[in-house]
């Protein structure tokens, strides 16, 4: 995750090196907090901080289990997921046809 922010935070300063100056910025996980030092709202040392400490903190939340992402619409996953008995769940709607299941790591 911190090299994910650091790609997005460096591909903005390389877009502003060309000129180009955003109007808006939006982010999802990580990318939020990219959006907060691309917006100004927080330093890069702050942002580093920022997603080093979130990304610990998820993988000591996170146990043994994973996450798989699935490119299908929201309402097809139930059905790929309920063979597993509850061992799988969707965990996240990230677009009409980005999904994220999660669970346990060998039933994913």
């Amino acid at each position: 995750q911190p090299v994910l922010w650091a790609v997005m935070v460096s591909l903005a300063e390389v877009w502003r090196a060309h000129g180009v100056e955003p109007a808006a910025v939006v982010g999802h996980s990580q990318g939020e907090i990219a959006a907060a030092c691309v917006a100004g709202a927080l330093s890069l040392e702050d942002g580093a901080r920022v997603v080093a400490l979130r990304s610990k903190a998820i993988r000591a939340l996170s146990g043994r289990g994973g996450m798989v992402s699935v490119a299908l619409p929201s309402s097809e996953v139930p059905e790929l997921v309920e063979p597993w008995n509850g061992r799988i769940s969707m965990a996240a709607v990230n677009g009409p046809t980005s999904v994220v299941v999660s669970g346990d790591a060998d039933a994913l």
